[in-house]
């Protein structure tokens, strides 16, 4: 689904499916339309998760043992458009579908994995 961002002409909350297969581009696919995330555009990515009902604590711990609580899970992606103009596309996916999505996007979108350095003026 996508959950929000500043792709211009898809909605909120439209429901598509991504598709990894492209060696240059991530594709959503929604409704007989595409869009194309060139991943030599990609600047960053970041996968998250949030909980699906947020409760206060005690009824959280007792949640917590009886049942896992359940998590929605999301992808943040940072990049350029044809027009080098900055855009984010922030997909929620399935929870099965974050282990190999960050592991295309790793393979594929080599500059959107810079390792950590410390900043030098902490040090």
């Amino acid at each position: 689904m996508y959950a929000g961002g500043t792709v211009s002409g898809v909605n909120q909350g439209v429901i598509g499916r991504l598709d990894t297969s492209s060696r240059t581009a991530l594709i959503f696919e929604y409704s007989g339309t595409r869009v194309s995330i060139p991943y030599a555009t990609i600047d960053s990515f970041e996968y998250s998760q949030e909980v699906t009902h947020h409760v206060g604590v005690l009824p959280a711990i007792a949640i917590g043992l009886i049942k896992k609580r359940e998590r929605r899970h999301f992808f943040r992606i940072s990049y350029h458009d044809e027009h080098s103009l900055p855009q984010v596309a922030i997909f929620e996916v399935s929870k099965h579908t974050p282990r190999s999505l960050k592991a295309v996007l790793e393979a594929r979108a080599p500059r959107a994995c810079k390792p950590y350095t410390p900043c030098p003026a902490l040090q």
